[in-house]
């Protein structure tokens, strides 16, 4: 059981207190946090993360083998079922069990301090 996540923050109940997602979803909500999160930034886990980020839209076959990279750790409870770059960024879809998710993982910003 973890604490459920909505666009980065916690999601409250009615009564206040912190929502809870637990089997498929909370699989789902842990392998968005990989692949969203960029791959060698934590300092500690340098292996967690996806390369997904640094792609552009005419990278549509390194999309599939990046997302499929980031999962690795959680086969066979979690699996790529396809990943593909549009103009927003690359979208993954993800199969845990019986529920499917589509995460968008938006493509790094180019110029500034990165």
């Amino acid at each position: 059981m973890d604490r459920m996540l909505k666009n980065g923050d916690y999601v409250k109940t009615a009564d206040g207190t912190l929502a809870t997602v637990t089997g498929e979803e909370e699989l789902l909500q842990y392998a968005a946090m990989r692949l969203l999160a960029r791959r060698g930034e934590f300092v500690y886990a340098p292996a967690f993360g996806s390369r997904l980020a640094q792609l552009s839209p005419d990278d549509g076959e390194q999309a599939f083998v990046f997302a499929q990279e980031a999962l690795s750790p959680m086969l066979p409870k979690v699996q790529t079922v396809a990943a593909e770059c549009d103009a927003d960024g690359v979208r993954v879809c993800v199969l845990a069990g019986t529920k499917e998710a589509e995460i968008l993982v938006p493509y790094a910003q180019t110029g500034g301090n990165q």
